[in-house]
Parts: structure tokens; sequence; C-alpha cells
């Protein structure tokens, strides 16, 4: 055989050693996921909604959008209908229910239902109930909003959704791996160390995950770099925005146990309010607007879930 037709050879050999080298990280359990084949998918409308979410809809836009999709509009309606906020006479009818509530309220509560929808079958697992999971997903989304507003972030009307799925990760991770997340949460429950440190020990990190169930949904890039930063959004040096205003809203939600949820981050936010530019009395305020919606973010919050 001529030499160089040898060194090509061994060019190749080598080649193929190094892919599966390579491959060899796609076992892990992390990795596991891309050779998943039935994947939870979002429902068409919920496109829709987020589409109008990033704009200014009026009334006729978001009832044209939902007024087809049945379980849509009873939720809303039993919303719109709730002890805690109903007006004297009962809203029968979606428009009744856009103008009641606000448009914007009632694309949020929309989204939120069709992502719920998406994970419906899952079931509770030792140490994670998945109602309190969107409880404090939904109070995460409603102080990011309310902090973007305070500080008057660009693209302040996405703040809602980025906070709904910044731990979608781990809905993921229970869907897909039931049996390892509840080894994951009974490690943390006993030793006390940080969820996310176990889950990537685990090769189980929600906020990878995350990432991957959001880009494999075509989500905008700010979705994506939430769910993979919002633990770290001081990233090689480099502060991320959005992730930093969802790690703030994520930390005071824990701290004001909007929700219970386990492996809460216990972390001093003062670094994050510097950064963001919150002064301490305007923080103080949005807390205390929160401790004020508590209540009704869990009353009203149920009928939807």
């Amino acid at each position: 055989m001529p030499e160089t037709q040898t060194k090509k050879l061994n060019s190749q050999e080598v080649s193929s050693q190094s892919e599966v080298i390579n491959m060899i990280a796609l076992r892990t359990p992390q990795n596991k996921i891309l050779e998943v084949k039935k994947l939870p998918t979002l429902p068409d409308i919920a496109y829709r909604l987020l589409e109008l979410l990033s704009g200014d809809p009026d009334i006729a836009e978001l009832e044209g959008v939902i007024r087809y999709d049945q379980a849509i509009t009873a939720k809303i309606l039993s919303v719109a209908n709730s002890a805690y906020i109903s007006s004297q006479k009962e809203i029968t009818t979606l428009d009744r229910a856009i103008m009641f509530l606000g448009v914007r309220e009632v694309s949020e509560i929309a989204f939120s239902i069709c992502v719920f929808s998406v994970f419906k079958t899952l079931k509770n697992i030792k140490n994670f109930d998945i109602h309190e999971f969107w409880i404090h997903s939904i109070a995460t989304g409603i102080t990011a909003r309310v902090i973007a507003q305070a500080i008057d972030a660009e693209d302040e009307e996405l703040f809602f959704t980025l906070g709904l799925l910044h731990d979608i990760g781990r809905l993921a991770i229970l869907h897909l791996f039931p049996d390892e997340y509840e080894e994951i949460l009974t490690i943390q429950e006993e030793s006390g160390k940080n969820l996310l440190a176990i889950e990537l020990e685990a090769g189980l990190a929600h906020t990878w995950i995350g990432r991957w169930l959001l880009q494999r949904w075509e989500l905008p890039e700010k979705f994506v770099k939430v769910a993979r930063f919002h633990h770290n959004p001081f990233h090689k040096g480099k502060f991320l925005f959005e992730p930093a205003v969802i790690k703030l809203a994520d930390l005071t939600v824990h701290n004001l146990k909007l929700a219970e949820l386990p492996g809460a981050p216990q972390e001093d936010p003062s670094s994050l309010l510097q950064k963001l530019r919150i002064e301490e009395e305007l923080y103080q305020t949005i807390i205390d607007h929160l401790l004020f919606v508590k209540k009704s973010i869990k009353e009203v919050w149920k009928q939807a879930i």
C-alpha cells in the first residue's frame, strides 16, 4: 500500500477514534435526551399567544386566537368568576372576561394554560409537588414583570413568560427521568446540598435541559438564555440582563415563600440589586406589593392550573 494512502487511513482512524470518544458523552443521562424520540411539544396556539404578548394586542385579536379553544376559554371564565376577584354579575362570555381581566393578563393566562397542558399527565413525586412548581413559576413571572416595569426594562412585556418558563427543565427531567429525579431530590433533602450541584453530578442539570427543550420548541433566544443562565447571570465575566432579572425574581419568590419548592437557593440579592441599579427603597416597594398580592396569586391561578 502506498505510504500516502497509509497516512490517509491513519488520519481517518484517528478521526474515527475522536468521534467515538466524543460520543461517549452522549451516553450520560443529561445527553440521553438527544435520543428521545417522543418529546413534549407546545400547541400551535401558544406560539400565536407569544406573538401577541410581544406586541400590543387588542381584545378582538386576542379573542380571535383563543375563542375556538374550549379548554382555554373555560379556564379563563373560571378565573374571571373566581371568588377572589369576581364581579357582582357572573361573566359568561370571553370578550367580557378579557375586558374584566385585561388583554395582557388574559394573554398571559392563556399562554400559561398552554404550557400547563404540555405536562398535564405528570404526577407528583417525593419532595416535588407539580402544583407548587407552577405557583412558583407563575409567581416568578409576576415578580419579574414587576421588576422589569420598575426599572423600565426593554421588552418588559416578555418578563412574565420568561419567568414562567425559567425552570421548565425540571419538568422535562421529571417527564424523561422520573426515577433519577426523585433520587436527586432525596439526596438534596438528606444532604442539604445545592440542588443544581446535585443535578450536575447526576448529569441532569435543569438549566441545560431547559435550554435544550426551549431550543426544540424554537422559542426566542431570550427564553433559551434565561433557562440556561438564571442561576449564573454573571457567566464568564459577562452580565446577562434577562437572566439577572429572573434570578432576582426567583430569589425573591423563594424568600417570601410564595410557593414551596425543594432546594430553594440561599443567596444575598445585593449584587443583583446593585447591578440592576435597584435601590433598597424600590426593592422594598416591590416586596410590599408582592406580599399584598400573595394570596391572590394562589387563589386566582389555581383556576388555571
